[in-house]
């Protein structure tokens, strides 16, 4: 069972199954992803800090092809694509 984190803080009814939800691919068609983390640095000047501060943001990363699950990135960090 799913705990709150992992559904995004949601509750979902009691009656929900797996099966009734959407799987969620990769561009490549891949379904597993892997842990990762991103650092962002944030500069002192803007934190009024005496250092540089780094925030890990953690990614999922396709166990296929590698990239980057865009989906699940926060919107700030999340690649926009152009339809041609």
């Amino acid at each position: 069972m799913m705990n709150q984190q992992q559904m995004g803080g949601q509750q979902l009814p009691p009656d929900f199954k797996l099966t009734d939800a959407r799987e969620m691919l990769c561009e490549c068609g891949n379904n597993t992803f892997m842990d990762g983390v991103r650092f962002r640095k944030v500069s002192r000047l803007l934190t009024g800090n005496s250092i540089d501060s780094v925030i890990p943001v953690q990614v999922f990363l396709c166990t296929a092809c590698g990239k980057a699950f865009n989906e699940m990135l926060p919107d700030e960090l999340q690649e926009t694509k152009i339809i041609k």
